[in-house]
């Protein structure tokens, strides 16, 4: 295997080189790795030393460390996890079922953990480093990429490589346990019924057996107050976004505060802003990266405000009305806005979701095989899928930085 990168940001000893492995997975208690990590090393572990909530090393008895990231946001998922399923799907496998259902595991995987470490010649010692890996990948489930483009299944076997190899004959993806234990009501079936129908109507292609993501008995839609504050706060991130690309500002920074400033008047939006939405605020000089995904969110903003049925949703391959949404924030207050909203029915949210969920799942789809949905953006839907995954707490998950639009 290609498991040797020579060391190049800082010098090592001249007989070390740098190895990497990444472990992929999906539905872990992200909290716990550490943990996991120190049992399978334990008793010839020096000790663990945890620096953040998703970085921490393991020292080993001859004093070298192995180095772990935790990679679990959700927009960064996305984009890692795209990329290998595009990379894979160029893979020449001849098994189009295990090559179909590798590259579908590829987007299910809600966690990636790199670890970087040091080898030398010592055989005996990088086999050890390898087991206890290869250990970890197994009681996490989690799948291990090396290098040179090979992903091994968590019992050791190869999955796929980019030069079209597998040990598998036949293969089905591995998600979290949970997402097959629950079990659909009626209303979840027949909400699921309603989605087919209109996808069938649009051409739009489907799974037959795919689940509900919200499901009736464990969804939670928050109050009208609560869409407000978290609509406010997503459109502070939209302004400075806007404020900045625009090309109609000098001052961007001034400009920004002058707007965020009145914003805040209107709803006290910063008692309500995500860590990540703080974060970006926060910085002086974000790179472009960071402005088109929070000028994306534009797309949530119209999704919050259909919730509170103060707009209706435009076809999914229009931009949404970036100066409607404008027009009714700017010529309101909290106090007008939330006489004005009404929250529609639990029943029409949830069926809203269920679509876009399975409009979500068309597009990767279509991604994967190189293909367009002429009735779909993708870009679009992805948006609207984040924004009604937290207006349903799918996975009982209401902080925006985590929730997760995959399918």
């Amino acid at each position: 295997m290609a498991l040797f990168n020579k060391k190049k940001e800082k010098k090592m000893e001249a007989d070390m080189q740098e190895a990497n492995v990444t472990l992929y997975s999906s539905g872990n208690d992200h909290s716990k790795i550490q943990s996991v990590a120190e049992g399978i090393f334990r008793g010839n572990t020096a000790k663990v030393v945890p620096d953040t909530d998703n970085r921490f090393q393991v020292q080993l008895q001859d004093g070298t460390f192995l180095n772990f990231v935790i990679v679990t946001e959700a927009e960064e998922l996305q984009k890692q996890t795209n990329g290998m399923a595009n990379f894979f799907a160029r893979a020449p496998l001849a098994n189009e079922q295990v090559k179909q259902e590798s590259i579908r595991q590829i987007l299910l995987f809600d966690c990636i953990i790199g670890i970087v470490f040091p080898v030398d010649s010592n055989e005996e010692r990088t086999g050890y480093i390898m087991g206890r890996l290869n250990d970890l990948a197994g009681q996490l489930r989690a799948f291990t990429l090396y290098p040179n483009m090979h992903l091994f299944a968590p019992d050791g076997r190869l999955l796929i490589s980019i030069d079209g190899k597998s040990d598998f004959e036949e293969f089905y993806p591995i998600a979290s346990s949970a997402m097959f234990d629950r079990t659909e009501t009626e209303e979840d079936r027949k909400r699921k019924e309603r989605s087919i129908k209109i996808l069938r109507e649009k051409g739009i292609p489907y799974i037959e057996h795919m689940k509900v993501s919200a499901y009736e008995t464990e969804s939670r839609i928050p109050s009208k107050e609560e869409i407000v504050h978290r609509l406010t706060a997503v459109f502070a991130a939209c302004i400075k976004s806007e404020v900045y690309t625009c090309g109609e500002y000098e001052d961007c920074e001034g400009k920004t505060m002058e707007m965020l400033g009145r914003l805040n008047e209107l709803y006290q939006y910063s008692g309500y802003l995500s860590e990540e939405e703080k974060a970006y605020l926060a910085d002086v000089s974000p790179d472009s990266s960071a402005h088109s995904k929070f000028n994306w969110r534009y797309e949530g903003c119209a999704v919050l405000l259909w919730a509170l049925s103060l707009m209706e949703l435009k076809p999914p391959v229009e931009y949404c009305d970036v100066a409607g949404i404008g027009v009714v924030l700017w010529e309101n207050d909290f106090g007008s806005l939330m006489v004005q909203a009404v929250l529609r029915d639990r029943e029409e949210i949830l069926d809203m979701q269920d679509l876009i969920y399975r409009y979500d799942w068309a597009c990767v789809e279509a991604r994967i095989r190189r293909q367009e949905i002429p009735a779909l953006d993708s870009e679009i839907i992805y948006e609207w899928h984040y924004a009604l995954n937290w207006l349903t707490s799918v996975d009982g998950i209401t902080d925006w930085d985590r929730v997760s639009a995959r399918t």
